[in-house]
């Protein structure tokens, strides 16, 4: 597949891998436009890509509903391609666990739901595998983020890697997955609307997208000079890649600009609420506290990732059944819990004082400097590349791509990728069109072909319809799909956008229920228009092929 092993590879051609899983899935689209009453030849199946916004934990569990819906539909196999930013990107980690996931993904789903309602934090687990995290010397503030922030919202702390979803990237039975992040300082000194700025993460390659410069997966991270594996470092497991992908406080610019945001909206007496820090802690459920649970203090029996205590993996409650210990956790009083500090987790050998101490003292560090998704640059000091900004540094920071578009069209509009029709379900905490406009100028500014907006369609954000279609002679059909709209919630937009704010922890099930059913319906509403627009692309594709 390479050159030679950790070989890095300069082009823009796609990499083996994923020639391989395409070529391999489009088999199964035809079949699935066969069924569908769209026949075509295999040369002239269309290629389709899903796109998932970010936005925290109601992105996530969006996009299952997406997902679920399209399988619902019969539509899912028809696509080709699956690409996530930030809370999407904990969705497609998680289902790419699974070689066959896409057939068995109801079951899935409710794992998730139960997953979420728990509400349980295991601390000496998420301690032990920080205090490891901490020896690295790249330690930054994503490992803290992902041992901490995430695997409190998400319940889940994965050990695998993203090199062992090639099974399910290569078997045809599943959408190509690709998980997008953007280098943190080429976006401080640039733009998001910069191709320089866009990395992308496949099951087969970590790729600086504009520069055409990859890097096998089990690789990233490794050490290199001029091209040549110097050091060889152990793969990222997912916990920390989901904390990468999921990292929006990573970016010191974009910080700076929300807290003029808030501070202004502040002294105005209002609140922004495009900003995703925006959120009406009045409108949060009876009972429900915007936060963290209350840490499980026992160690586990196993350490499986998205397994719990005392219950087996994807079971569901028994409301007949004593009260849970997880929910017991969260009843015992505050100076109970305190009791089990560092000093107990010492004397319970989770870590030593030196551990401890190093991990405070490198996170400490990090505070001060805000250091974030620092990780070896594989093009350090790269001869066979014209760019000396990005050469003659010796590690990157990665962050999340939702500081930059919250959608991730830059991985899907290469060229290599022949993507003819994007639907872009829109999770964020933005106005629901903020994306699209960005694509567009982005674009423009990398003579990308990509549909004209118009904007006369888009002069309702706060009470938006479920689908916009845009369409352009030798660029892709868009359909874009705000989560929220006048359609699947018409008396709840703006109430929903405030109570399902991306920064929320916590869901409950009648909660994870309404993100869910938000979700399919934005499908299953508009089943006939994507069936046209598939229908009009084979028709168009079968006429250029005789003529």
């Amino acid at each position: 597949m390479y050159q030679g092993e950790g070989k890095i590879r300069i082009s823009h051609e796609l990499s083996a891998g994923e020639k391989l899983g395409t070529r391999n899935r489009k088999v199964r689209v035809k079949k699935c436009l066969d069924n569908l009453g769209i026949p075509c030849n295999l040369d002239d199946v269309p290629n389709i890509a899903i796109l998932g916004a970010g936005g925290g934990l109601r992105a996530m569990i969006a996009l299952y509903g997406t997902l679920q819906e399209l399988q619902t539909q019969g539509l899912l196999d028809a696509i080709m391609y699956l690409c996530g930013v930030s809370g999407s990107t904990w969705c497609m980690s998680s289902l790419y666990k699974h070689e066959d996931w896409t057939e068995k993904l109801q079951a899935l789903v409710e794992r998730m739901c139960t997953r979420l309602d728990k509400w349980t934090w295991n601390l000496p687990k998420a301690t032990k595998i920080l205090l490891e995290a901490a020896k690295d010397e790249n330690y930054s503030l994503t490992d803290f983020w992902a041992y901490t922030a995430i695997y409190g919202m998400i319940h889940e702390l994965d050990k695998g890697h993203l090199s062992e979803q090639r099974g399910a990237a290569e078997n045809g039975r599943n959408p190509y997955p690709m998980y997008a992040a953007v280098d943190e300082q080429s976006f401080s000194k640039v733009t998001e609307y910069s191709a320089a700025t866009w990395f992308e993460f496949t099951p087969h390659e970590a790729s600086f997208i504009g520069y055409g410069a990859s890097v096998p997966i089990e690789f990233f991270g490794s050490e290199y000079k001029d091209g040549e594996l110097k050091k060889k470092k152990e793969e990222k497991n997912m916990s920390y890649l989901q904390g990468l992908w999921g990292s929006a406080p990573g970016s010191k610019t974009e910080n700076e600009k929300v807290i003029k945001d808030i501070l202004f909206g502040f002294f105005k007496g209002k609140k922004d609420s495009s900003s995703p820090f925006a959120a009406d802690q009045g409108s949060c459920p009876e009972g429900h506290v915007e936060g963290f649970p209350t840490p499980t203090m026992e160690p586990e029996d196993d350490d499986m990732e998205g397994t719990f205590q005392g219950e087996p993996e994807g079971s569901s409650p028994d409301p007949s059944a004593p009260e849970s210990s997880d929910k017991q956790s969260r009843n015992v009083p505050q100076s109970e819990t305190k009791k089990k500090s560092i000093a107990g987790n010492i004397k319970s050998g989770i870590g030593s004082v030196v551990d401890f101490a190093r991990m405070w003292q490198k996170t400490t560090q990090g505070l001060l400097t805000w250091k974030w998704g620092t990780n070896n640059n594989f093009l350090y000091k790269c001869s066979a590349l014209d760019a000396p900004v990005l050469t003659k540094e010796k590690v990157v920071s990665l962050v999340d791509a939702g500081i930059g578009i919250n959608c991730a069209f830059p991985l899907v509009l290469r060229p290599q990728r022949k993507v003819k029709l994007i639907l872009s379900f829109d999770y964020g905490p933005f106005e629901p069109f903020m994306a699209i406009k960005q694509t567009a100028k982005y674009c423009k500014e990398n003579c990308i072909p990509f549909p004209e907006i118009d904007e006369s369609l888009l002069k309702d954000p706060d009470n938006p319809s479920d689908c916009y279609i845009f369409r352009g002679e030798g660029a892709p059909t868009v359909m874009h799909f705000p989560l929220f709209n006048r359609v699947n919630c018409p008396a709840y937009v703006t109430e929903w956008r405030i109570r399902f704010t991306p920064i929320r922890c916590l869901y409950h099930m009648g909660d994870i229920t309404k993100v869910l059913q938000s979700a399919r319906l934005n499908v299953s509403n508009n089943k006939d228009k994507i069936l046209q627009e598939i229908k009009h692309l084979v028709d168009r594709s079968s006429k250029k092929a005789i003529s």
